[in-house]
């Protein structure tokens, strides 16, 4: 079953997240928006949410692009690793190389519709099996008959974002 994989994490970040962390991205990328949704707004007919905003003016979806500098220090804060997602033993964690902010929905005037999603991607992974709702990996894609490996179980918030079989 050999492929070398990418794993995808996603979470939700709104008004109703508890952690610190995500309190300060929520906070941040709110700012931010609003002062994107400035600049590709119009005068003449105002859009008050994001989904309105991207009909009036379609350049609008380079807003969630925009609003990822916004998060950067944060994301470095993680120094490449997830340490709420360790492997069955305990003590490999998610590993992170980059990550994508996406634009769920935001509103100027309500800071409550305001929700941010942001994926997390790891390295290039080698998938040598699945067994019993984990994934066997290894971080050395090129080795052909012998690998350090790890395992992760499966969670609900974890996907393959790439497949390459070999």
């Amino acid at each position: 079953m050999k492929a070398k994989i990418r794993l995808a994490f996603r979470i939700v970040i709104d008004r109703n997240s508890t952690m610190a962390w995500d309190q300060y991205i929520f906070e941040d990328t709110y700012f931010e928006y609003k002062v994107q949704h400035q600049v590709f707004d119009s005068k003449e007919n105002p859009a008050k949410n994001y989904w309105e905003l991207l009909e009036k003016n379609p350049h609008a979806q380079q807003i969630p692009f925009l609003m990822s500098s916004s998060v950067i220090n944060y994301v470095s804060q993680l120094n490449g690793v997830i340490k709420s997602l360790p492997d069955v033993l305990g003590s490999t964690f998610f590993p992170v190389e980059n990550f994508r902010l996406d634009l769920i929905s935001s509103h100027t005037e309500d800071p409550s519709k305001h929700k941010v999603g942001l994926t997390f991607y790891t390295p290039e992974l080698l998938l040598i099996d699945i067994i019993n709702n984990t994934y066997l990996l290894s971080r050395d894609t090129e080795a052909n008959s012998a690998f350090e490996t790890f395992m992760f179980a499966f969670h609900p918030q974890v996907a393959i974002s790439y497949y390459e079989a070999l």
